[in-house]
């Protein structure tokens, strides 16, 4: 027993003597809750196709992508739009978000704290901005989002890039490697300014031995 405590004990220290793990990414989310708007239903359905929706669906899905510091057609900032809907008079929901790459796994990288859905209220929309931190290689992703009921857990309505164009094929990368800069780049010009340096210098050389030579 002594030496299972001592084990856990060192376990412990160990653990805490770690580097923290830098976030993968950084969102910050924003909603509106209000159960008095109007209905939308003369607004055209944006969402034709759906993977999965009970009660609670989506009406509209919206991505946008910026910030390129590479200039390399990759963007490391995600922002998301969404509206849903409920035939319930109220629904408490959360949603979580993750990028798919061409290779591996499914990657969570948002969930939200919990929102009111009103039937088919226009201003119970959920907005996410992400910014991708670290350890999302430059690649091509599938956007998933579901929406789970925020009392049991059940999920609710699921979308994603196999159900809707819009949500796959996005070119990320991490701000990471967005804000690398070759460094061949920056040889090659760092070598011509030498070059040129070296020049001056040997000529400056040449014109004092030239110099010497005509005083003698």
């Amino acid at each position: 027993m002594k030496n299972i405590i001592i084990w856990a004990l060192s376990c412990t220290l160990l653990l805490a003597t770690l580097p923290a793990q830098a976030a993968e990414s950084r969102t910050t989310e924003r909603h509106g809750n209000n159960a008095a708007a109007g209905l939308k239903s003369h607004k055209p359905q944006t969402v034709s196709v759906q993977g999965y929706q009970s009660h609670v669906w989506f009406h509209s899905v919206e991505v946008f992508l910026s910030g390129d510091l590479n200039n390399n057609g990759y963007y490391h900032r995600l922002e998301v739009e969404l509206d849903a809907d409920t035939s319930e008079r109220y629904q408490q929901v959360f949603a979580e978000f993750s990028l798919l790459p061409t290779y591996g796994g499914e990657r969570i990288f948002y969930t939200s704290s919990v929102f009111e859905l009103y039937r088919d209220s226009a201003d119970d929309w959920l907005a996410i901005d992400t910014i991708l931190e670290n350890r999302f290689a430059v690649d091509e992703y599938l956007l998933t989002i579901r929406l789970f009921d925020a009392a049991t857990g059940y999920l609710l309505a699921e979308i994603s890039g196999f159900d809707d164009i819009n949500l796959d094929l996005l070119p990320l990368e991490d701000y990471g490697r967005d804000s690398y800069i070759d460094s061949s780049t920056t040889v090659e010009v760092s070598g011509g300014s030498t070059g040129i340096l070296l020049l001056l210098a040997l000529c400056l050389v040449l014109w004092q031995r030239r110099y010497v030579t005509g005083t003698r």
